[in-house]
């Protein structure tokens, strides 16, 4: 918000420079190799600072900067209301779904009652839903076919 503000400040202030600049005498400028001056140098040229636009055109120029500043505020207070918005219908959703988790029904087994085993270690007693899961076999893998080197193990020598 202090940017915004800050940027208002230096568009008027620049603005009203400018403007003040344009009605106070053009001052000669010489363009001595690189740089610029207001003094000449042994190969000085003269740089042109009128401002060949007519006082109509000047205000048609101002007013549309005004107005292009006016909409960029509101573009920009549009963008950030739009921002505002969307994280609020973040936070909303990630609190429902929050909410939603706590509030489910966690999965139930099929009624049947649970037997102590010896060891404190609890099991299902069969049931049509209880179904062992075995984990999957895993195979060695096979030997080439063809060719293979194989280098001998050093020999142990005594101590």
């Amino acid at each position: 918000m202090k940017a915004l503000h800050f940027r208002r400040w230096a568009c008027a202030v620049f603005v009203t420079s400018a403007s003040a600049m344009g009605a106070t005498q053009a001052q000669t400028i010489y363009r001595c190799g690189t740089s610029y001056s207001d003094t000449p140098c042994a190969q000085a040229v003269t740089v042109p600072t009128a401002d060949p636009r007519t006082p109509a055109q000047k205000a048609q120029t101002d007013e549309a900067t005004s107005r292009s500043a006016n909409l960029a505020g509101q573009l920009e207070k549009a963008r950030r209301a739009d921002e505002a918005a969307a994280q609020q219908r973040a936070q909303a959703q990630t609190l429902a779904i929050a909410q939603a988790a706590k509030v489910a029904p966690k999965p139930q087994t099929d009624g049947a009652p649970v037997k102590a085993k010896k060891g404190g270690k609890h099991k299902k007693v069969a049931g049509a839903a209880a179904e062992k899961v075995s984990k999957p076999k895993l195979s060695k893998p096979k030997k080439p076919d063809g060719f293979t080197v194989k280098v001998p193990a050093p020999a142990k020598t005594p101590p």
